[in-house]
C-alpha cells in the first residue's frame, strides 16, 4: 500500500519562526508550501513544509493508528493544557492542537511513541502520563524487609539528593572530590567507607587543572596515586554554561540540553554517585522559589532512582543562613525537597585556620546532630585529632609572647588588670592597646590561661590590707607584694 505524504500544516495568518529570518508570518498556503512574510528583515519568501520538519522527523501515514493518535491527543491535552482545534487533518498519524495559543503537531512514530512539533520545527518526545501503581502493604507479609542502602552509612543515602552546603573557601568541593575519589578507589577516607564503584563529577566553578592538583593531592593524602582513578569521570564546565535547568515561561523548571546529555551519560555509565557543584551554576530559577527548588530536586532525584546511585548537590549558604548557623539558603523547599543536608563550617577557633566541622544538619533516616572534625593537611582532609596544627602552634606562641608582653608593659604603667572579669579583664584590656596588633580578645583570652597554666604569669594581691585586689603580673617581675591569690 503507498504511503502518502502529510500535507501542509499550516493555515494562512499562522506565525511561524526561522531559525535565520526569525518571526514571520504565513500569507499564502499552496500544497505543501506556501509564502512567509517575515518581520526582521522585511523580506517575502517561499517555503516547503519540508523546510521546517525534517524529511527524517515527519511520520508516514498509517491508516491504522488513527485511535492510538487521538488517545495519545487527549493526553497531551490533559497533560499540557490547551484546546484542541482539529485533528487528523494531515492523515491518520498528524494530529493538530493548539497549546497555549501555540500550534502544536501530534505525530506517533513507528514504533508507537508520540511526538509533539512545534512550529519552530523541533521534533520533541511526547511523554505519556504514567499509569498511577496502587500498591497493597497486606502483600508485603512475609517478604523480606529491604535494608536501607548508604554511599556513606548515615550521611548520604543512595536514590537520593544530598544537600552539602559550605561557604566560598571553606572546603566543600575538596571535600566531595575526596568522598568521591574514595569510591572510585575502594577506599575509606576520614573515617568513612564509602561505596565502592564509579563516580562523576560535575565542577562548574574549577578549571580542569585545578581538579588535577586537588586530585595529585586527594590521592597523595591516600597513598595512591591518579592512576587509581580510572572509575572516576570528571567534567570541568568553568569555562561554559552549566545551568541543568531554567524556568520556562510559566515559571514551570525544564532540562537543559546539557542536563540530557548527562542524564544519558549517567544511565549508560552507572555510577554509584554524581556530584554536581554549585546550585548557583547548575539552576536557573529562583532560589527563594519553593515550587522550582522542588522541580529541581525531583529532577535529580529521578535520576537517582532511575540509575541506582547517590547525588551530591554542593550549594552556598545565605548570610542568613550563616548567622543562624543553618547552613541553608532560599526557599525551604530545598532542604525540605531533599533527604540529607550536610554543612562544612570552620571550627570555633579563630586560631586554627585550618580546622573544619561538617555537621549533619538533616537526615530523614538517621540521628540529626553528629559532627565530624576535620582539618585541612597538604592539600587534602585528615580527622582532626585534637592536637593544634603546626601554623596554630606558632600563632599560639606569637599570642603568648605578645600577652607578656603587654602585661609587663601595663604593670610598669602603674596600671592593673586582673585574671577575673570586670573593667580590669586583662584579655579586653589588652586588645584595646595599640600594641596588640589586631588580636582578638578571644584569643587572647586563650593566651592568659596557657600562661597561667603554665607558671609564666601569676596573680598577686595588691593594695591596701583593707582592699586588697587581684594583679596579673609576669611570674619573673614583682610589681606588688609577693603574694599569690589564694
Amino acid at each position: 500500500m503507498s504511503q502518502a505524504q502529510p500535507e501542509n500544516p499550516y493555515e494562512v495568518g499562522d506565525r511561524v519562526e526561522h531559525g535565520e529570518k526569525g518571526a514571520g508570518t504565513v500569507i499564502k498556503v499552496a500544497g505543501r508550501g506556501g509564502q512567509v512574510q517575515f518581520d526582521r528583515p522585511n523580506v517575502t519568501i517561499n517555503f516547503a513544509y519540508f523546510d521546517f520538519l525534517s524529511p527524517s522527523d515527519v511520520p508516514q501515514p498509517a491508516n491504522d493508528n488513527d485511535l492510538e493518535g487521538m488517545k495519545r491527543l487527549k493526553r497531551f491535552q490533559k497533560r499540557y493544557g490547551g484546546e484542541v482545534h482539529g485533528t487528523g487533518s494531515f492523515g491518520p498519524r498528524l494530529h493538530r492542537a493548539t497549546v497555549d495559543g501555540e500550534p502544536v503537531t501530534i505525530g506517533i512514530g513507528d514504533d508507537g511513541d508520540a511526538f509533539t512539533y512545534t512550529i519552530k520545527g523541533g521534533r520533541k518526545p511526547l511523554a505519556d502520563l504514567p499509569e498511577l501503581r496502587w500498591v497493597n502493604p497486606a502483600e508485603w507479609q512475609g517478604m523480606p524487609v529491604p535494608a536501607r542502602e548508604w554511599y556513606v552509612e548515615d550521611l548520604i543515602p543512595m536514590r537520593q539528593v544530598t544537600l552539602l552546603y559550605g561557604d566560598g573557601g571553606v572546603g566543600k568541593s575538596l571535600l566531595a572530590l575526596q568522598i568521591a575519589a574514595a569510591g572510585a578507589m575502594s577506599i575509606e577516607t576520614l573515617g568513612l567507607a564509602p561505596c565502592a564503584g564509579k563516580v562523576l563529577y560535575l565542577g562548574a566553578e574549577d578549571e580542569e587543572a585545578e581538579f588535577q592538583r586537588r586530585l595529585a593531592d586527594v590521592c597523595k593524602s591516600h597513598g595512591r596515586d591518579l592512576s587509581d582513578l580510572s572509575m572516576f569521570r570528571l567534567l570541568p564546565m568553568a569555562d561554559k554554561d552549566a545551568l541543568l535547568s531554567v524556568p520556562d515561561k510559566s515559571g514551570t523548571m525544564q532540562p537543559t540540553p546539557l542536563w540530557l546529555d548527562v542524564s544519558e551519560f549517567a544511565e549508560s555509565y552507572q555510577p554509584r554517585l554524581i556530584v554536581l557543584d554549585t546550585v548557583a551554576d547548575l539552576f536557573a530559577g529562583d532560589e527563594i522559589k519553593r515550587g522550582q527548588a522542588r522541580q529541581f530536586i525531583t529532577m535529580l532525584r529521578k535520576l537517582a532512582i532511575r540509575i541506582n546511585c547517590a547525588v551530591i548537590l554542593l550549594a552556598h549558604p545565605s548570610v542568613q543562613g550563616m548567622t543562624s548557623g543553618t547552613g541553608t539558603s532560599g526557599s525551604t523547599g530545598w532542604s525540605n525537597s531533599s533527604r540529607s543536608r550536610l554543612y562544612l563550617t570552620r571550627g570555633d577557633k579563630d586560631d586554627d585556620s585550618d580546622l573544619r566541622v561538617l555537621k549533619t544538619m538533616k537526615i530523614n533516616y538517621g540521628k540529626v546532630g553528629g559532627e565530624l572534625k576535620l582539618r585541612w593537611h597538604e592539600g587534602a582532609f585528615v580527622l582532626d585529632d585534637g592536637k593544634p596544627s603546626p601554623a596554630a602552634g606558632l600563632i599560639a606562641r606569637r599570642d603568648d609572647e605578645l600577652f607578656r608582653e603587654l602585661i609587663s608593659a601595663i604593670n610598669r604603667s602603674g596600671q592593673r588588670v586582673a585574671p577575673t572579669k570586670g573593667v580590669n579583664y586583662a584579655p579586653n584590656v589588652l586588645a584595646l592597646r595599640p600594641e596588640a596588633k589586631g588580636v582578638s580578645k578571644k584569643a587572647l583570652e586563650a593566651a592568659m590561661h596557657r600562661l597561667l597554666a603554665a607558671g609564666l604569669i601569676k596573680v598577686i594581691m595588691d593594695g591596701p590590707p583593707s582592699k586588697q585586689r587581684q594583679r596579673l603580673i609576669v611570674s619573673a617581675e614583682d610589681f606588688g607584694p609577693d603574694e599569690e591569690a589564694a
